[in-house]
C-alpha cells in the first residue's frame, strides 16, 4: 500500500476540518520513529500519528487511543512536551502534490511546526521554530548521510528538492503522448506515469491504467491514444483539487490490501 501525495492531500483535509483550532494535551512516543498527539477539538479527543517508518511512512487520525512505547524519553519527545504540549493546533498545510504535512501549533513558548515527511526511506518527523529553525528530528541526519539536506538541531530546515518529474496540473494529451514513447523498452504504462509525473504512486497510476484500457497490464507502447489515459487521471486527481474524497478499502480474503 502506498502513502501518495493525493492521500497525504486526503489527510490534510481531515486534520484541518477535525483539529484546527484544537489543543494538545498530550505528546507520546509509539516507538523510536513514531510520534503521537491527543488533541481536543470539536469537544472530542482526536489522535494523530506521525510515523518516519521507511516502509509504513504515514501522517493520520486513528480511532485508537496511542499507548508510550518508549520507556526513555528522546529529546525530540521532550522538546515536544515543552513547546507543542497546551498549545493550540492553527494550521494544516501539505505543499502542493508532496507527501508532507506541516502542522502549525502556537503555544505559551511560541509558534512552532511539525513536518512530517511520509517518503519512505527519506521519511522523518521534524520539529522547527517559527524562522524554520529544526530544534530536533526524529532522524537526525548528518553530513555523511547528506550533503545535500542535513537535518540537524540548529540548522534550518531546507524543504525536498522537487522531483524532475511533470507537475500534475501541467498533464496534457501531448505530455502523456512523449511520457508514453519516450518509456524504455515494453515498460507497463502505468510506470511510465510513476516515473514521468509527480505525486502519482504505483497504485494511482496502475487505477488510471486500468480505467483507461481494462487492464494494468497495457505496455507503454501498447496505448493508442493517449486521451482515456488523460481522461482517467484527471477524473482521479480532481478529487485532490476539490477536495472532494471517497475514501475506500479494497480486501481480499478479508484482508485489506489496499486503500
Amino acid at each position: 500500500m502506498y502513502y501518495d501525495a493525493p492521500t497525504a492531500a486526503a489527510v490534510a483535509d481531515e486534520c484541518r476540518l477535525l483539529l484546527s483550532g484544537g489543543r494538545v494535551q498530550q505528546v507520546v512516543q509509539v516507538d523510536d520513529l513514531t510520534v503521537g498527539f491527543e488533541i481536543y477539538a470539536r469537544q472530542e479527543r482526536q489522535y494523530l500519528i506521525a510515523s518516519a517508518d521507511a516502509q509504513r511512512a504515514r501522517v493520520h487520525l486513528t480511532g485508537v487511543k496511542l499507548r508510550r512505547g518508549v520507556e526513555t524519553p528522546t529529546p525530540l519527545l521532550l522538546l515536544l512536551r515543552k513547546y507543542v504540549r497546551d498549545g493550540h493546533v492553527v494550521s494544516v498545510r501539505q505543499p502542493p502534490f508532496e507527501r508532507i504535512l506541516r502542522i502549525e501549533v502556537e503555544s505559551a513558548e511560541g509558534t512552532f511546526t511539525l513536518i512530517v515527511e511520509a517518503m519512505g526511506r527519506h521519511s522523518n518527523v521534524i520539529l522547527c521554530e517559527e524562522d524554520g529553525t529544526v530544534l530536533d528530528a526524529v532522524k537526525r541526519v548528518g553530513l555523511r548521510l547528506s550533503r545535500v539536506r542535513p537535518i540537524l538541531p540548529g540548522d534550518l530546515y531546507v524543504p525536498p528538492p522537487p522531483q524532475d518529474k511533470l507537475d500534475p496540473t501541467d498533464v496534457t494529451e501531448l505530455r502523456l503522448r512523449e511520457l508514453l514513447d519516450g518509456a524504455e523498452g515494453n515498460r507497463p504504462a502505468w510506470r511510465a506515469l510513476v516515473n514521468g509525473i509527480r505525486g502519482v504512486s504505483p497504485l494511482l497510476a496502475k487505477e488510471i491504467v486500468y480505467r483507461a484500457t481494462g487492464t494494468v497490464e497495457t505496455g507503454a507502447h501498447e496505448v493508442g491514444w493517449a486521451s482515456p489515459l488523460l481522461d482517467a487521471f484527471q477524473g482521479i486527481v480532481a478529487h485532490t483539487w476539490e477536495h472532494d474524497w471517497q475514501p475506500c478499502v479494497a480486501t481480499e480474503e478479508g484482508r485489506v490490501v489496499a486503500f
